[in-house]
């Protein structure tokens, strides 16, 4: 396994300020390893924001996750008002083909537990059609939806990717459920790498926007999806923003007054 760049921590959540290569590197060395299993997850505004009051996600962060990129601008920030040097971001909706088909050159089986029936195969022809071909359909991915409340459900969820044999295992039922349900459940996937990678599916199967592509470039992904789902979404930025940052900044505060009392 590659050396990753040291674990950084904002407002007291896990990240790894890796790129993209060093993401997808550490990924498919991970998932041709079969002897240890691993765990990747990613940290955004909203994620610390819900993390901030929910245990359960703490842990899944900071304990069980091997791997927690920076999925969005505004950790960048946070990081830098506590004086840490700015990760990377990376948002998995801009990158999904280029994961599907680094998989598939590599020869990885790769499962996906997410969105409502049939959302998983419309977002894969709509990448196939994107990218010509390159995914080449279904094969080699396998999928079950994300509607995986019932022990019963869960337990089909899981069957069918470790019949399967899947070598990675892409999880996206939105946040805190995702992290939950692989907290819970990660010892019974067999599989070397499981990923909570959010609702990434969703947007290539066309069942939510996304906002213009000049503002994601810009790395304002949250303002993005504002626009394109401002009644869902204004509590979660136009609040939690502020909020998160907020935090970011007594985090800092209480980080200084720690050191000056050494």
């Amino acid at each position: 396994m590659q050396e990753l760049p040291p674990r950084i921590e904002v407002t007291g959540l896990a990240v790894d300020p890796v790129d993209r290569r060093q993401l997808f590197n550490y990924v498919v060395a991970a998932a041709r390893d079969r002897s240890v299993r691993r765990t990747v997850g990613y940290l955004n505004v909203h994620v610390a924001n819900l993390a901030a009051h929910d245990a359960l996600l703490r842990q899944y962060l900071n304990e069980l996750c091997d791997l927690v990129y920076c999925d969005g601008k505004g950790i960048g920030w946070g990081a830098r008002l506590q004086g840490l040097p700015e990760p990377p971001r990376m948002t998995a909706a801009d990158w999904l083909p280029d994961l599907l088909g680094c998989c598939k050159e590599k020869d990885l089986r790769v499962f996906v537990i997410a969105g409502k029936p049939g959302v998983v195969e419309r977002a894969v022809a709509e990448i196939d059609s994107r990218i010509g071909g390159l995914v080449g359909g279904l094969d080699p991915i396998g999928s079950h939806n994300g509607y995986v409340a019932s022990p019963e459900k869960t337990a089909s969820a899981i069957d069918a990717a470790n019949a399967f044999n899947a070598d990675v295992v892409l999880v996206g039922m939105g946040s805190p459920i995702q992290e939950h349900w692989v907290l819970t459940n990660r010892d019974r996937l067999n599989a070397p790498v499981v990923w909570a990678l959010g609702a990434t599916f969703d947007y290539y199967a066309g069942e939510q926007a996304r906002g213009p592509e000049w503002l994601r470039r810009a790395g304002h992904e949250w303002a993005a999806r504002l626009i394109a789902d401002p009644g869902r979404l204004w509590r979660r930025y136009v609040l939690g923003n502020p909020q998160f940052l907020w935090r970011a900044y007594w985090w800092r505060r209480s980080d200084l007054a720690t050191d000056g009392h050494r």
